[in-house]
């Protein structure tokens, strides 16, 4: 089936709530399918930057990256990446150590990327 003329019930992407995401954005599946096509090249930036951030010792820039790729992905209804950018904020905001957490970021990430890329097709720049 072509990517562009499935109903949101059938745009199933492992790891991702699609019927409430959409739901947050009133039902408009193709503004949507916009914002998972622009996490695919966003989502390994900001883990890049906050892996940077963490590695200069700019802990509350890290924080700041990290909260504002929670949101990003609680909007698009990444439920396993939204726990993992919460468990890291709130490491941060403790001053532990989060090595395990940027790690866990990381390849949920690159996961989540390919798995949109697959649902969606060829993802427009």
């Amino acid at each position: 089936m072509n990517p562009d003329t499935q109903t949101p019930a059938q745009l199933a992407i492992p790891g991702i709530d699609t019927t409430l995401a959409i739901a947050r954005f009133s039902g408009d599946e193709g503004r949507y399918r916009h914002w998972l096509a622009e996490f695919v090249s966003h989502g390994p930036a900001a883990t890049i930057q906050i892996r940077q951030a963490i590695d200069d010792g700019m802990r509350d820039t890290a924080i700041k990256l990290v909260h504002a790729l929670k949101g990003r992905t609680g909007m698009l209804g990444m439920n396993e990446l939204h726990s993992i950018t919460q468990s890291l904020e709130q490491c941060l905001k403790n001053g532990e150590p989060s090595t395990l957490w940027i790690e866990e970021l990381e390849t949920t990430v690159q996961e989540i990327c390919k798995a949109i890329s697959s649902a969606l097709g060829p993802i427009k720049a």
